[in-house]
């Protein structure tokens, strides 16, 4: 199954990047040429949940053509996240013992 999501994902990559819309039969016709076997439902919920949606700009990350969702990120990064404060106490320093070496640097 996890080989058929991977055939789907590519080609619906494949598709967005040669301007092809991205359709069940579409992505059925790449599957079956890269030689993997994808069940109708698969495909199809595939391009549902991508309906209306550019692939490209939801997959570029940084300095791509899509720079919303970073400026989100960094909105919600600059917010602090408000925890409550413990104070921590300073640890005693243990004293050292002495220890018997039974007369090894004498």
């Amino acid at each position: 199954m996890a080989n058929q999501a991977t055939a789907v994902a590519y080609a619906a990559l494949l598709l967005a990047g040669s301007n092809t819309p991205l359709t069940v039969q579409n992505v059925e016709k790449l599957t079956k040429k890269a030689g993997v076997n994808v069940p109708n439902q698969l495909a199809s919920q595939f391009v549902k949940a991508f309906e209306g949606k550019d692939i490209i700009s939801l997959l570029s990350v940084g300095g791509g053509s899509s720079s919303a969702p970073v400026a989100q990120s960094t909105q919600a990064a600059a917010k602090p996240t408000e925890a409550p404060k413990v104070a921590e106490k300073p640890k005693d320093p243990e004293p050292e013992e002495d220890v018997d070496m039974g007369g090894l640097f004498d």
